[in-house]
């Protein structure tokens, strides 16, 4: 297949680079990326809801369960893991009945990240909602599906097995 140079799909790539570069920016500078941030994010609200979640709410996760909710493979969220681990933000503690299961936890500091750098972001990126309405009349709810229906369609395109 050849593509031209100002096709549709061309210009989708280059916006969706652009948009991965400028969300950088978006994330306040804590040492961790934004995988870690949403490995976090996960363990503190599993069903996705929050952010005004209490560090009580929060319980303990199997890396399977975490792998699970965050559709990753095991693999890749154990590596996370084992930084957070190593900068204080999660513990792993085992299960006292059976010796095989390990809790995730988050601790009282990654609780503080999530809470500080959560608030930091989502707070610039209410401000980016309201820009685009002000200034481009476009609707938060509208591109909030069209990213939604975009994942979808390229996981489905992209995808060798689905889970």
């Amino acid at each position: 297949m050849h593509t031209q140079p100002h096709s549709p799909a061309l210009e989708l790539l280059r916006e969706m680079d652009r948009l991965r570069r400028a969300w950088k920016l978006a994330i306040p500078n804590t040492g961790i990326n934004k995988s870690e941030f949403f490995t976090l994010y996960t363990l503190r609200h599993p069903n996705g809801h929050g952010p005004s979640c209490n560090s009580s709410d929060s319980a303990p996760m199997t890396l399977s369960t975490l792998a699970k909710a965050m559709k990753q493979s095991m693999p890749a969220v154990s590596q996370r893991i084992t930084k957070l681990e190593e900068l204080g933000y999660v513990r792993r503690v085992p299960d006292d009945h059976d010796r095989r299961t390990v809790w995730i936890h988050l601790t009282d500091s990654g609780n503080d990240l999530l809470h500080t750098t959560g608030e930091e972001m989502l707070g610039k990126l209410e401000h980016v909602l309201q820009r685009l309405d002000t200034q481009s009349g476009v609707d938060a709810q509208l591109l909030i599906q069209a990213f939604r229906s975009l994942a979808a369609a390229v996981e489905a395109e992209f995808s060798t097995n689905t889970p």
